[in-house]
């Protein structure tokens, strides 16, 4: 059997996924400062070194309550009937977010500055 173009690009993108999902393991993460919750009614910012819990009005009559505990955000309940933004646990690295889709909703974690070792400083 000899090996086409077809072929080779099928194995060129297989390598570059499996290499992706190797970074994404590996690739150092920053834990976030800041919760960024938006909401139909606007967008508020809530600081992650605070323990709070609270809730937010959504679309279509839907009300998330959100907690904030040990340097981490999540959506507790919804209103909505598939629960993904519920399922998405616990946030507490830069970058990572929860949304509910059916009521506008979505939490993001912010901030935070890299961590250094002493041969990289």
């Amino acid at each position: 059997m000899k090996l086409r173009r077809g072929d080779y690009v099928v194995l060129l993108l297989a390598a570059v996924a499996a290499v992706s999902c190797c970074l994404q393991i590996w690739w150092p993460r920053v834990a976030g400062e800041t919760a960024v919750v938006v909401a139909p009614t606007g967008e508020q910012r809530y600081s992650l070194s605070q323990e709070t819990a609270f809730t937010v009005d959504g679309k279509n009559g839907i009300v998330l309550s959100i907690e904030i505990d040990d340097g981490r955000v999540r959506v507790a309940h919804s209103g909505c009937p598939d629960q993904v933004c519920v399922h998405s646990g616990w946030l507490s690295q830069s970058g990572q977010t929860a949304a509910c889709v059916p009521a506008g909703v979505s939490v993001r974690v912010i901030g935070g500055s890299p961590k250094v070792d002493g041969v990289t400083s």
